[in-house]
């Protein structure tokens, strides 16, 4: 596959077959070397704001540049993470080997860490708004913070959640050990929480479209 770049004050999208090939790689804002089998990247730009490099087969990133906004580096073989810069509003790290994440940035909005081997998350910034942490090793979530509106953590370790946000819309925490599900939001509009030790739900807000319960031990 092509490496596909942007440049500073550029919409074009130009098309390299290496990273050697690359012209002013000091004004690159976008890379996207997905699907290429890499094993290694470059040193990155100081001007880079995305770096997209998945399905690969990266053991390591280089360090991120403190301009960048977003990291898709999802379907690698990585078991840490490069510190992340306090710029990120985004961060794709499903589908990896990871056991812990790094300190979050306080910019951070959408965290993507499914599919790993992560047995506690680091404390979640105020600014996040969907967190997607399902099949890993979790026994506990760290507290929730106010803007969140998605939550992801089915296919835990789970037997209790947190306080959850007034802002949550949709909460799947199917396939844990939560014998009983706290307060929930007026917001909520989605709740899979089948597959758990529940014999008895919350009250139902009135804002709830669907509910998948199945599995538990409700009478």
């Amino acid at each position: 596959m092509p490496i596909i770049i942007q440049y500073q004050n550029d919409n074009k999208i130009y098309h390299f077959s290496s990273f050697e090939e690359i012209i002013n790689y000091d004004n690159v804002v976008s890379i996207d070397c997905s699907n290429n089998q890499l094993n290694v990247l470059p040193e990155l730009p100081d001007s880079l704001k995305i770096l997209w490099c998945y399905r690969n087969q990266l053991s390591v990133l280089p360090n991120l540049p403190n301009s960048l906004e977003l990291l898709g580096c999802n379907k690698n073989q990585l078991s840490v993470l490069a510190k992340l810069p306090y710029s990120l509003k985004e961060v794709q790290c499903d589908d990896n080997q990871l056991s812990v994440l790094p300190e979050l940035p306080i910019s951070l909005k959408l965290l993507y860490c499914g599919n790993n081997q992560i047995s506690v998350l680091p404390e979640l910034p105020n600014s996040l708004e969907l967190l997607w942490c399902h099949n890993n090793k979790l026994s506990v979530l760290p507290k929730l913070p106010y803007s969140l509106k998605e939550v992801q953590c089915d296919d835990n370790q789970l037997s209790v959640l947190s306080e959850l946000p007034i802002s949550l819309k949709l909460l799947y925490c199917g396939n844990n050990q939560i014998s009983v599900l706290p307060k929930l939001p007026n917001s909520l509009e989605l709740l899979w929480c089948s597959y758990n030790q529940l014999s008895v739900l919350p009250k139902l807000p009135n804002s709830l479209r669907e509910l998948n319960c199945e599995n538990n031990k409700l009478i």
